[in-house]
């Protein structure tokens, strides 16, 4: 017996012998009976209920001038691209044109939407403009066009605007409608360009993924930038980042190395982008074939969480640790115990800077705790006046109507550091309704495609859409996640897979039941 074998002989005598003992027994008792509380409770009952108002929104008005909308401008393009066709033989920009786009491009959507998606990320900040997003928007637009000009167009994935969900147009109405009402209509039209790229690439690839294989590839491509991105914050680690004292007291938090934010340029905005990823990219290793292909992928794992733990950020502590519970009992719940076992037992070993910072949370004595009660607390006041409106979309409105109703020493806060207060102040009661829609909507369906009788694959990523949007809501009661743009973008990359998997889950369910309901009635006729 080699020993490597032998090392597995005694990890799984370990793990059996951990099993079958009156401490996991115990355990799992307090899981079983949590989750039978759950099971029986109004909460399960809002998230996996069967009324949903979006059942029935396609019939509407709306939805047929969207329809009339899309369809002429998927027309036009057709129109377009056929007379450059016929116009341009024997060209080389043609011959270009036939063998890169109008004969792959249906075939090869998902992974060039994929790639331009994730590219995105992968930019360090020093390099980063935004307008570079829109450019990756307008050019996912452009593919779209020129895929929709082929011969097969009518079978063109995302031609039916009945697929786009009813909270996100609402969004989107809010967010149009808050440009036009704001205190800084020029810094609103700004960040709604930021809007339009973000949804651009949420039904870029809400339209592209149509399968498994679909799935597959787009959280591949997000396993590898989350992989690119967290060897680059533990790169910064090794060679040393000198303590901002603009992100860290450092009075309360003596001795903190430098906070690491790999490309993204902020250590809180990075801590954003790897709760978001982490799930699916853990979907993703869960999602390899048993064996070493798999081992590998869950052992890299390592290596992001190595990179969140070096943000120093606590609410993406938080929010993490509260994804990850999601994600272990959506998965199988009898992993539960298991998970709590190791969280504990990783406490003692974690670096002592690690454990100083999770001491400070909810300390009034740090700065930036003490700083977020005052912007909350100005934020509330202000909102005495413009909760009915809000002051416009951005952060200029904000800055040139807060100051007035500053506290203690929050006079030029760029933002209110409260996702959900910011979404109120910005767009106010309707746009704030709206928000709360859609991102509960994606939580809500999520978890009901983590609980249908689908493919594990389909399943996997309908686990880590729960887990990653429960995860940025919770960072959003301390931070507004969107105010850099590329943490939107990631936003609303995670929304478009969360609503393909559950596209994908809703129909192998009525696959399922086609079969079911077929089998009996040949039994019946038998």
């Amino acid at each position: 017996m080699t020993k490597s074998s032998k090392i597995c002989s005694f990890v799984n005598f370990i793990w059996k012998s951990f099993l079958d003992s009156r401490v996991y027994a115990f355990l799992e008792r307090i899981v079983c009976y949590f989750a039978d509380a759950y099971g029986k409770s109004k909460t399960r009952e809002i998230l996996v209920g069967k009324k949903d108002i979006e059942d029935d929104a396609g019939k509407s008005k709306v939805y047929g001038a969207l329809s009339k909308a899309w369809s002429a401008f998927l027309g036009r393009s057709k129109s377009f691209f056929g007379f450059f066709e016929k116009n341009a033989d024997g060209s080389l920009i043609k011959k270009l044109y036939f063998s890169f786009f109008k004969n792959g491009l249906r075939e090869n959507a998902v992974y060039m939407t994929s790639f331009l998606c994730m590219i995105i990320f992968a930019v360090p900040h020093q390099f980063w403009a935004n307008p570079f997003g829109l450019a990756f928007a307008v050019l996912l637009i452009l593919i779209y066009a020129i895929s929709a000009s082929g011969t097969k167009s009518e079978i063109l994935p995302g031609k039916d605007v009945k697929g786009v969900w009813l909270c996100m147009l609402a969004f989107g109405f809010c967010l149009v409608a808050s440009t036009f009402i704001s205190y800084d209509i020029v810094d609103s039209v700004r960040v709604l360009t930021f809007f339009i790229t973000s949804y651009t690439l949420c039904f870029a690839l809400y339209a592209a993924i149509r399968s498994e294989k679909g799935l597959d590839v787009v959280t591949g491509f997000m396993y590898a930038v989350l992989q690119f991105m967290s060897a680059i914050a533990v790169i910064q680690r090794i060679l040393g980042i000198e303590a901002d004292a603009s992100l860290t007291d450092l009075e309360l938090n003596k001795d903190m190395p430098g906070r690491v934010f790999s490309t993204l340029g902020n250590p809180n905005n990075f801590a954003e982008f790897l709760v978001l990823f982490m799930p699916f990219a853990l979907a993703f290793a869960l999602n390899r074939k048993k064996g070493a292909k798999r081992n590998a992928c869950l052992f890299g794992m390592l290596l992001p969480l190595a990179a969140i733990l070096l943000t120093y950020s606590r609410s993406g502590w938080i929010a993490l640790a509260i994804a990850a519970v999601i994600f272990v009992y959506l998965y199988d719940k009898r992993l539960v115990p298991v998970f709590v076992i190791l969280a504990l037992a990783a406490i003692p070993v974690m670096p002592k800077h690690v454990l100083a910072r999770i001491l400070t949370i909810g300390n009034m004595k740090d700065s930036s705790s003490s700083y977020r009660l005052d912007i909350w607390s100005g934020c509330v006041k202000m909102l005495k006046d413009y909760w009915y409106t809000g002051v416009g979309l951005g952060t200029g409105g904000f800055a040139e109507i807060y100051p007035p109703y500053a506290v203690g020493t929050s006079g030029v806060a760029p933002h209110s550091h409260m996702h959900f207060m910011e979404m109120l102040v910005e767009l106010g009661a309707a746009g704030f309704v709206s928000y709360v829609a859609m991102t509960f909507t994606i939580i809500k369906r999520s978890f009901i495609s983590s609980s249908r009788r689908v493919s594990e694959k389909t399943r996997n990523v309908a686990v880590a859409s729960a887990s990653a949007m429960t995860g940025i809501v919770m960072i959003g009661c301390f931070e507004y996640c969107w105010f850099y743009p590329r943490v939107m973008f990631a936003f609303f990359v995670c929304a478009g897979i969360a609503m393909a998997a559950i596209r994908l889950a809703k129909n192998n369910t009525e696959d399922y039941r086609g079969k079911q309901r077929q089998t009996e009635k040949t039994k019946m006729e038998n």
